[in-house]
C-alpha cells in the first residue's frame, strides 16, 4: 500500500530534471554566470592542452626529443660503420642507435621536399649522393646531452654532431613555466566557478524554502529534495562543457586555417595535429571537469543552506 502523504510525482524521474530546469530558469542571471565562468575556465584547459599535445607531436616530427645525429666521414667502410656503431651503444646516456644509410636519407629527403623532385632526380642520375651516413643517437637524461655530444665528437670516423638539446630544452623549460602559471590560473577560475554555482543553487534554496518545508512535512526524503538542485549542478557542467567543446573546435579550426596560409616562416615548419584525432578525450574531460564540479558546488551549496 503507497503512502498517501508522500507527493504524487515522487516515482517520476522527469520531475527532477524539470524542477532543475524551473530552478535556473528562475535564477537565470547567475546560471548563465555560472556557465560562462565554467565554461570559459574549461576553454582554456582545452587550449592548452591542444597546444602541449602539438607541441610533443612536432618535436618529435623535427628529431628534438632526446635524439642527436651522428654523421659519419664520407669515405667511411661497412666494417668501420660497425666499429661505429659499437662504440656509440657503448657510450652511457645511450639508449637507443638507429643507423640510417645514405640512401635512406636520400631517399627521405626526396619524400621531404616533393617539390625538388626534379633536383632529386637528377643526382640520383648522376649517382653523386652529397649525404653521409648517420646514426639517430636516443639518450635518457638531458642534463647530459652535452657530455654526450662531447664523446660522440671523439669517436673516429666521426664528421660532425648535431645536437638540438638548446631547442627542446627550451621548449621543455616553456612547457614547465607555462604550466606553472596555467594550472593556478585554472584553479582560480575553477574556484570562481564553484563560488557563482554554489550561489545559484543557494539562491534556488532560498526561492524555494516554503516548497522544502511544506515537503519536509508530509514526508518527503532528503534525497528527494535535494535531487532538483543536484542536476542543476549537473546540467551548469554539461552544458559548459559542450560550449567548451565547440569554442575549441571553432578556434582549433581558425588556428589550422592561419598555418595552412603560411607559406613562409617558422610557422610553416609546424603542422597541426587534426582536431578529430583528439576530440573523443577532449569532450569526455570537458564533461568530467564540468559535471564534477557542478555537483560538488550543488552539495556544497546544500550543505550550508538546507539546514538553515
Amino acid at each position: 500500500m503507497s503512502n498517501s502523504n508522500q507527493p504524487r510525482h515522487i516515482y517520476n524521474p522527469f520531475y527532477f530534471i524539470f524542477d532543475a530546469f524551473r530552478n535556473l530558469w528562475r535564477h537565470r542571471v547567475t546560471g548563465i554566470a555560472s556557465v560562462l565562468v565554467l565554461s570559459s575556465c574549461l576553454i582554456l584547459l582545452g587550449a592548452f592542452g591542444l597546444l602541449i599535445r602539438n607541441i610533443d607531436v612536432n618535436m618529435e616530427k623535427l628529431g628534438l626529443l632526446n635524439e642527436i645525429v651522428v654523421f659519419t666521414d664520407y669515405d667511411v667502410t661497412p666494417e668501420k660503420l660497425q666499429i661505429i656503431t659499437e662504440d656509440i651503444k657503448a657510450l652511457p646516456n645511450v639508449t637507443y642507435v638507429d643507423f640510417v644509410s645514405k640512401e635512406s636519407g636520400f631517399e627521405s629527403m626526396k619524400e621531404t621536399y616533393p617539390d625538388y623532385a626534379d633536383l632529386f632526380d637528377s643526382i640520383a642520375e648522376s649517382g653523386d649522393n652529397p649525404l653521409a651516413d648517420s646514426f639517430i643517437v636516443t639518450y635518457k637524461d638531458t642534463a647530459g646531452a652535452n657530455k654526450l655530444e662531447y664523446d660522440l665528437l671523439r669517436i673516429e670516423g666521426v664528421m660532425k654532431v648535431n645536437n638540438r638539446v638548446e631547442y627542446a630544452t627550451t621548449i621543455e623549460n616553456f612547457k614547465s613555466g607555462a604550466s606553472f602559471v596555467f594550472m593556478w590560473f585554472i584553479v582560480l577560475l575553477l574556484a570562481v566557478s564553484l563560488f557563482v554555482i554554489f550561489n545559484t543553487v543557494k539562491l534556488a534554496v532560498h526561492g524555494r524554502r516554503t516548497e522544502i518545508s511544506i515537503m519536509r512535512f508530509i514526508g518527503a526524503t532528503k534525497g528527494y529534495i535535494i535531487a532538483p538542485f543536484i542536476i542543476e549542478g549537473v546540467s551548469i557542467g554539461a552544458l559548459s562543457a559542450i560550449i567548451a567543446f565547440f569554442a575549441d573546435m571553432g578556434l582549433y579550426s581558425y588556428a589550422s586555417k592561419m598555418m595552412e596560409g603560411e607559406s613562409e616562416g617558422i610557422l610553416n615548419m609546424f603542422s597541426l595535429v587534426p582536431y578529430a584525432d583528439m576530440q573523443a578525450e577532449l569532450l569526455v574531460l570537458f564533461l568530467l571537469l564540468g559535471v564534477v564540479t557542478g555537483v560538488v558546488a550543488s552539495i556544497i551549496s546544500l550543505q550550508k543552506n538546507l539546514n538553515n
